[in-house]
C-alpha cells in the first residue's frame, strides 16, 4: 500500500532558512508542554473551546450557538484522541463546515499531540495549498475530492513520517519528540510565507511584518492560549 513520503531535502532546506536558535526552540516546547499539561484537564467551557483554538476567528457567533449542542456530544471521544467523531456527527448528506477539521483536530492534538492538528496552513484542500504539499513527494496524494477522514488518515501518516526523519537527521531535537513534527510545519509554513511576502511586497511592509518567531508561534496558536508565553522570552521573539 502507498504511503505519503517527506523529502527530506526539501525539508532541510526549509529548516536551514529558518536557521531558528536552539534556545528558542527548548522554550517553545516548553510552551507546548505547558498547554497539553493544560489541555489533559478537558476544557467544558465554552467561552474558552471556542477563544483557544485560531480558527475561530472565522466563525460567527450564531454559527457557533447552532453547532455547541452537536460539538457537545463529540468532545468527549475528542478527549479520548477519537477524531473519527467529527465527521460521524454529521448526516450523510451533510458538507462538513469548513472549520471543523481545523476545530476539532486542534483539541484532539493539545490533548494527544501525536495526532496532528489540521490547520489550514498545515493543509487547505480547496486551494490546494499548505506546509505539508511542500515537503511531501507525491502532492496528488492530498486529492481535495476525498472524503474528510481519508484526507485525515493521509495528513497522519505524513505526520509520522516528518518525525521519523526529523528524528534520524537530529533536525529540532531542542523540541520535544511529540511535539518536533508540528513545529516543523510551522517552520516550513513562516518561511513560505516570508520568501512570498519578499517577493510580493515592497521593504517597507514587509518590515511591519511580525518577527520569523512570533509568526512560528502564531501559526502554533500559542498567542491565543492565555495570551502570553511560558517563561521569560528572548530577543528573538
Amino acid at each position: 500500500m502507498a504511503t505519503t513520503v517527506i523529502d527530506a531535502e526539501a525539508l532541510k532546506e526549509f529548516l536551514d532558512k529558518a536557521d531558528l536558535p536552539a534556545d528558542y526552540l527548548a522554550r517553545l516546547s516548553q510552551e507546548l508542554a505547558g498547554r497539553h499539561a493544560a489541555a489533559r484537564l478537558p476544557l467544558t467551557d465554552w467561552a474558552q473551546l471556542w477563544h483557544k483554538a485560531p480558527v475561530v476567528r472565522r466563525i460567527s457567533e450564531p454559527e457557533r450557538q447552532r453547532w455547541e449542542p452537536r460539538l457537545t456530544t463529540v468532545l468527549p471521544a475528542l478527549w479520548q484522541g477519537q477524531v473519527g467523531a467529527l465527521w460521524d456527527l454529521l448526516d450523510p448528506k451533510e458538507t462538513a463546515p469548513a472549520w471543523l477539521a481545523d476545530w476539532g483536530t486542534y483539541w484532539a492534538h493539545l490533548a494527544h499531540p501525536q495526532l496532528p492538528w489540521w490547520a489550514r496552513w498545515v493543509y487547505r484542500p480547496d486551494s490546494r495549498t499548505g506546509a505539508l504539499l511542500l515537503v511531501v513527494d507525491d502532492v496528488e496524494r492530498f486529492n481535495p475530492d476525498l472524503a474528510g477522514p481519508v484526507l485525515y488518515q493521509r495528513i497522519a501518516e505524513a505526520v509520522s513520517f516528518l518525525g521519523a526523519v526529523l528524528d534520524s537527521t537530529h533536525q529540532l531535537d531542542a523540541v520535544d519528540e511529540m511535539f518536533r513534527p508540528m513545529v516543523a510545519l510551522a517552520i516550513i509554513y513562516a518561511v513560505y510565507m516570508f520568501t512570498m511576502a519578499s517577493w510580493k511586497m515592497t521593504e517597507e511592509f514587509t518590515q511591519v511584518l511580525p518577527s520569523f518567531p512570533s509568526v512560528v508561534r502564531i501559526l502554533l496558536g500559542l498567542t491565543r492560549w492565555e495570551g502570553k508565553s511560558i517563561g521569560p522570552k528572548s530577543e528573538t521573539d
